[in-house]
């Protein structure tokens, strides 16, 4: 990869850890020439140091950090790796921000009413309400982060999953809503509109990966309990025409499945195990049944044995 290239989406990336989006310089150019940079710069660095808590405490708890995203309306962290496999974690992580901002708030409030400063009481404001915004509970938000997390500690990630998205769409729409209720008002705000168009744009996205999400976040799980060494075992049935991403539903952390396949007058098709599941949902599409597994499992078979398949095809 080359030191400084720019990529298709419009960043200008310096190595491989910081990246710039284009649109950036322009806004700082036109924020200095209508006198606004001040308070852009406000808002921008309280968004940089928002961030840089999350990267901080990351790097504090030992999760590995790709890099850094500079965006015209904020700043983003790369974590190396999407899913981060302790819930706790993910949660502490989450809300480093949040209080960042919420003590930089405090700080500034202080301030301002020491020394009657304007754009130290413009910080307070915009760090308390960055705080307040990202406790909401509604992905890609912090608060989204924390109660998706904490559910997971209770249940399956693929219903953890669920039962965030299903509430992040309610705060999400009672965000638009509130900004569409004072649409007539003089105390209408176009920015909140925005950002609940944003959460829900985010939101539409995330329900379309939900099972290839899910599916990534239980073999990072099950792969840390493989060096454990030890598992519990536990067999299920389940009908060809199943879809096998409802599967995930039924699959625990602390156990290895295997799979009988059942046809329609109950007789045992055949049997897969956890890992050919997972597998073909991850390397094919999650749309797959178990019966269509099942086939493409003997298709392998036949091809690393084809003597024996030819023997058996022919009786």
């Amino acid at each position: 990869m080359r030191p400084i290239h720019i990529d298709r989406s419009g960043q200008l990336w310096i190595g491989n850890r910081l990246s710039i989006h284009l649109l950036l310089l322009p806004l700082c150019f036109a924020a200095a020439a209508f006198r606004y940079f001040p308070v852009f710069a406000i808002s921008w660095g309280a968004a940089l140091l928002h961030e840089m808590a999350h990267i901080g405490t990351a790097h504090a708890l030992g999760v590995p950090m790709r890099g850094i995203g500079l965006f015209p309306f904020g700043v983003c962290a790369r974590l190396k790796d999407p899913i981060i496999k302790s819930p706790a974690k993910e949660i502490i992580i989450a809300l480093a921000g949040p209080l960042c901002s919420l003590f930089l708030a405090a700080v500034c409030h202080l301030l301002s009413l020491r020394n009657q400063n304007e754009l130290l009481s413009y910080a307070a404001a915009v760090s308390l309400a960055m705080a307040l915004l990202n406790l909401l509970p509604c992905l890609p938000l912090d608060g989204g982060r924390v109660l998706r997390a904490a559910l997971t500690l209770g249940s399956d990630a693929m219903s953890a999953r669920q039962t965030t998205l299903r509430i992040s769409y309610v705060v999400a729409l009672l965000v638009i809503a509130a900004a569409v209720s004072l649409l007539l008002t003089a105390s209408f705000q176009f920015y909140l509109l925005l950002i609940g168009v944003f959460m829900l744009g985010n939101l539409c996205t995330e329900q379309k990966n939900i099972s290839r999400q899910a599916l990534r976040e239980l073999l990072y799980y099950k792969d840390k309990l493989e060096k454990d060494g030890l598992r519990y075992s536990a067999v299920l049935c389940a009908y060809r025409d199943l879809p096998a991403r409802r599967l995930l539903r039924r699959l625990s952390y602390h156990k290895y499945y295997t799979v009988q396949v059942l046809g329609q007058k109950e007789e045992i098709l055949g049997t897969l195990t956890e890992g050919q599941i997972l597998t073909a949902l991850l390397e094919g599409s999650i749309r797959l049944t178990l019966g269509e597994i099942l086939a493409e499992k003997h298709i392998n078979h036949c091809s690393k044995n084809s003597r024996s398949c030819a023997t058996v095809s022919t009786k």
